[in-house]
């Protein structure tokens, strides 16, 4: 900065110096150049020199002493985007939908002997297994009247059909209010050609099939 301040006051020195010799030039001029002057019709003032000089070195410190502010360029910055991270975070773990698994109904075929259960009678075994009813009754040695009793084991016949009208008695599949003194057997029986193990499989029942009155069962 002093070398910037020596520099400018050897310049306004200079400039100085050229003027005071222009002025000396100008007084030092033939009387012919004066009386040529003075037909000047307007007035012309002298030069103070020295008072120029000052200023001007004046000027020369004063803006030296001001020193100029260089423009700063203030960068921009630009708001960061944060990206959510899922560290730290609980893993989701999806739970199985549950599915309806379909229920395999066991196939009704028919048996060489069957044991009468409590609630049963010989027509409604007839019914389940498409027997043909007087061949049953014959086989057993019984007829319309006869209630064996629970634990009885009849023979199947190999041949022969239901052929005594609809062997459904009511229609099903159904929903199926328990009463008390129900059973899996009784319920196929009043149903007609129902097998008492496809109730038991279809509402998940297992051995010896107890159930509740006032429950609702499927009846497949």
């Amino acid at each position: 900065m002093n070398k910037k301040i020596f520099a400018l006051v050897i310049i306004t020195v200079m400039i100085g110096l050229v003027l005071s010799a222009c002025t000396r030039s100008a007084t030092s001029k033939s009387p012919t150049d004066a009386t040529a002057t003075s037909e000047i019709p307007f007035p012309v003032g002298t030069l103070d020199t020295s008072a120029r000089v000052t200023e001007i070195v004046q000027q020369t410190q004063n803006a030296a002493a001001t020193p100029s502010v260089p423009t700063v360029q203030v960068p921009q910055v630009s708001t960061p985007v944060v990206i959510p991270t899922t560290a730290g975070l609980p893993t989701l773990v999806l739970q199985p939908t549950a599915t309806n698994v379909p229920v395999k109904v066991p196939t009704l075929s028919r048996p060489e002997t069957y044991t009468i259960q409590f609630g049963e009678w010989p027509i409604c075994i007839a019914r389940r297994y498409n027997l043909d009813l007087n061949g049953l009754l014959e086989a057993n040695n019984l007829s319309m009247t006869s209630s064996p009793e629970p634990g009885t084991v009849l023979n199947i016949p190999a041949t022969g059909t239901w052929t005594s009208g609809e062997r459904a008695l009511k229609a099903h599949p159904a929903d199926y209010t328990v009463i008390s003194g129900d059973t899996i057997n009784s319920i196929a029986c009043e149903f007609g050609d129902v097998d008492p193990l496809a109730i038991a499989a279809a509402n998940g029942l297992s051995s010896p099939y107890t159930l509740s009155a006032g429950s609702v069962i499927d009846i497949p």
